[in-house]
């Protein structure tokens, strides 16, 4: 389901859904249309990849000019700074993203930021609410690689856990003895 979320709409929910509207299109996607930012957070880099997709595929499809993109890993959130720094200077119309609210927002982050768009007359095009557990995936989350980078995160934290406690086994005492 492709909906978009307008942030400069006056109603009691700061977030309206909706298709981009045929005569925000331009031109059929010659690169003049209308200015684009794709914006993605996820945990792995597979996730990012086919955000990515979904967002070329929708861009040329709506004929949205896509100039380029910011995407944060994890919790950071540096790469949306510089999205929202680039909002404030004018000109980008739209920011689209996989899902909205991204993992790496809280709810009141998330409105922070939807009320910055709004204020510079940016609307936010989320193309799927999904998330992992919400039934059938949308094509860019791929379940077996989902479930090996699980797997992988596990022996990671399974590592580091025995090397926490192996570096406290053999940490000097510190006790002092007087002589």
């Amino acid at each position: 389901m492709t909906t978009q979320t307008t942030t400069n709409a006056q109603e009691k929910h700061p977030a309206v859904r909706s298709v981009v509207s045929a005569t925000a299109r331009g031109d059929g996607g010659t690169g003049t249309g209308p200015i684009a930012i794709f914006y993605g957070a996820a945990r792995y880099p597979f996730e990012l990849a086919r955000q990515r997709e979904l967002v070329e595929d929708y861009a040329d499809t709506t004929g949205l000019n896509l100039v380029t993109e910011f995407h944060d890993r994890h919790k950071h959130q540096h790469g949306l700074s510089m999205l929202l720094d680039a909002c404030q200077r004018g000109g980008v119309e739209y920011v689209i993203t996989a899902s909205w609210p991204t993992p790496n927002l809280t709810t009141t982050e998330a409105g922070a930021v939807t009320d910055q768009l709004a204020q510079a007359g940016t609307h936010l095009v989320c193309l799927n609410i999904w998330r992992p557990g919400d039934g059938t995936p949308p094509a860019w989350w791929n379940d077996e690689e989902g479930a090996w980078m699980r797997e992988l995160d596990a022996l990671r934290d399974e590592e580091r856990r025995q090397r926490e406690q192996a570096s406290e086994l053999t940490e000097p005492s510190k006790e002092v003895h007087h002589v």
